[in-house]
């Protein structure tokens, strides 16, 4: 493609905005929240901008990697697998993280300060069932890796 021409010019322009402007304007969108939290406005507003921000991101990073695998229905079953791998090895174990460190607090006590009746056994199960689910998906991913490989 000529880097001079319309295309990679729209090309040069999504790069840009995907990953300079954007991830730059998220932060500022969260460190103007946090400022206003300490003057103790509320700061939902600050992260949903933030979150915005790093989506728009993210979204025209997926829309490059999804123009550049071609077309037909390879494009789609590429996108399933990404987004079956992202779950399973990204978000399935954070979350559980999450939940088993908001269990343990829960069980300390530091929720009976904020709420009454913060149900501990409930994140310590959320948290188990995540990192078992992300297992599981690993495992499945070894066999069917294995599989295509061949017997040895």
């Amino acid at each position: 493609m000529n880097s001079g021409s319309f295309d990679g010019g729209l090309l040069g322009l999504t790069n840009w905005v995907g990953n300079a402007l954007m991830p730059i304007l998220a932060v500022l969108i969260l460190a103007l929240g946090i400022f206003k939290y300490a003057r103790g406005y509320h700061i939902e507003p600050y992260i949903a901008g933030t979150m915005s921000a790093l989506s728009v991101s993210g979204l025209l990073r997926l829309a490059e990697v999804f123009a550049s695998q071609g077309t037909g229905t390879t494009q789609y079953w590429a996108a399933i697998l990404c987004l079956a791998n992202w779950v399973g090895n990204v978000i399935l174990p954070v979350y559980g993280g999450i939940e088993i460190a908001r269990a343990v607090l829960g069980l300390g006590g530091f929720f009976e300060r904020l709420y009454i009746g913060d149900d501990w056994i409930r994140h310590f199960v959320a948290g188990g069932a995540c990192l078992c689910v992300s297992g599981l998906m690993r495992l499945m991913e070894h066999f069917i890796a294995a599989g295509t490989a061949g017997v040895a």
